[in-house]
């Protein structure tokens, strides 16, 4: 059983909190995630209401409430029960249709729990859709949490402690100190160059939509191999962000400035690792480049790798550790400005991105039923209020695109969307001169 006493912030926990806080404040539901499996069938739902109770049985914090301590935040277990929410599509309705609707309902809804689990019933199988406050875990906790759902062993998953706890504690002061200053001239080059952003549009009430880009297993592997070739063995998000860059800058930025910078996450959990299933365990790097160097396909992606390598030579993907460290004392607005404003006083963020990696089930399933298709969502600050997230089921790459309306247009987002696609797939170079 795991301790119900209460579980202060870790620095990760506190930095999504931040930027949760930034959600809200402009009338937005907060900053919450989701993931969304359509199944071939409805699964034994009354089985999936029993490991729900046991998941707030064996992890409080499923179910638990933020209180402040101190200057620290803190989840306080309240032992409330996490109901299985169910919802059924109209047999007259277009169901894909329909079901995506429905999702996009449930999550722009207003929402004070921290987890939430919804069936989305059909004609034939169905949508399960998890929902999560990114304080409470990380996306690859989303996906731990969904096997313990539906394993045949839950008793094997167990809590352990903050993974960035456990590396901060592996250095000495003067260690943590280094590390700080390289973070935080790190940082400041970062905010040196005045992001384009993907909207010139940030005020009135905004919804969440969602676009789906899915790629059969001949484009995914095509997509493989030209980011092995462009940004080397482990370079795949690299590829990603530079494709992603292009397409803007091709299309045209609506708010066109100096460069991109495009924030994405590294994972400190071991790969296929069980544990941790909440807190989120994850360190920050940025990948930036000049509007000159984006127009540049071949260079574009020399200068990703480039920077990529010299952020591991510089230990610069641990730096961000101390500081999320001594961030944790701020209070979130101050903290926020920190996080998001440049020196000029615009955003930092061009985007916002994660690659979640594979999130397959196997032969298995989810509770024995097979998971056909997926998409991600998130909530995400205004601006830049477009966030895409990366992932893969059974090999097969899946782009889900999040994105706040009215301020990113639509007809502007498909262009991105289709000019994302040649950039991914086409391989060849679309210089122009702009």
């Amino acid at each position: 059983m795991t301790d119900s006493a209460d579980k202060l912030f870790n620095p990760a926990d506190y930095f999504t909190f931040v930027l949760d806080q930034e959600i809200r404040d402009v009338g937005m539901p907060g900053g919450y995630c989701g993931f969304a499996l359509q199944l071939a069938a409805e699964p034994d739902l009354q089985n999936l209401q029993t490991r729900l109770d046991l998941l707030v049985e064996r992890f409080p914090q499923a179910s638990a409430e933020i209180q402040r301590r101190g200057k620290r935040y803190a989840w306080v277990a309240t032992g409330r029960a996490i109901p299985l929410e169910r919802h059924q599509c109209q047999p007259d309705q277009n169901e894909s249709e329909a079901s995506q609707a429905l999702l996009l309902d449930i999550f722009n809804r207003p929402e004070s729990r921290p987890l939430t689990v919804h069936w989305i019933g059909g004609a034939n199988g169905g949508t399960l859709l998890l929902i999560w406050l990114h304080p409470l875990l990380d996306a690859r906790g989303g996906k731990i949490l969904l096997d313990f759902l539906s394993s045949e062993r839950p008793e094997s998953f167990k809590e352990s402690a903050s993974l960035i706890a456990a590396k901060l504690a592996q250095w000495g002061f003067w260690k943590k100190l280094q590390l700080f200053f390289k973070a935080k001239r790190h940082n400041t080059e970062a905010n040196s160059l005045d992001s384009c952003l993907p909207t010139a549009v940030e005020q009135g009430p905004q919804l969440l939509k969602l676009k789906v880009r899915r790629y059969d297993t001949d484009e995914s592997q095509r997509i493989a191999t030209l980011a092995r070739q462009h940004t080397g063995l482990t370079g795949r998000t690299l590829y990603y962000l530079g494709c992603f860059m292009r397409a803007m800058e091709l299309v045209g930025p609506p708010a066109a400035k100096d460069g991109y910078c495009i924030p994405y996450a590294f994972n400190l959990r071991r790969q296929n690792a069980p544990t941790p299933v909440f807190g989120n365990h994850i360190g920050c790097l940025f990948a930036r480049a000049t509007r000159d160097q984006v127009r540049d396909r071949k260079g574009l992606f020399a200068h990703l790798l480039s920077q990529h390598t010299q952020v591991v030579r510089d230990e610069l993907d641990l730096a961000y550790l101390p500081l999320m460290w001594l961030g944790q004392w701020l209070a979130p607005a101050a903290y926020a400005k920190i996080l998001r404003k440049q020196h000029s006083g615009g955003e930092l963020s061009s985007l916002w991105f994660s690659d979640i990696g594979e999130l397959s089930w196997g032969k298995k399933g989810f509770l024995g039923v097979a998971v056909t298709d997926l998409s991600l969502m998130c909530w995400m600050t205004l601006p830049p209020g477009l966030a895409l997230l990366a992932s893969q089921l059974d090999g097969k790459l899946i782009l889900s695109y999040s994105y706040l309306s009215p301020a990113v247009d639509e007809t502007w987002l498909d262009a991105v969307i289709a000019q994302m696609d040649l950039e991914l797939l086409e391989g060849q170079s679309l210089d122009i001169a702009l």
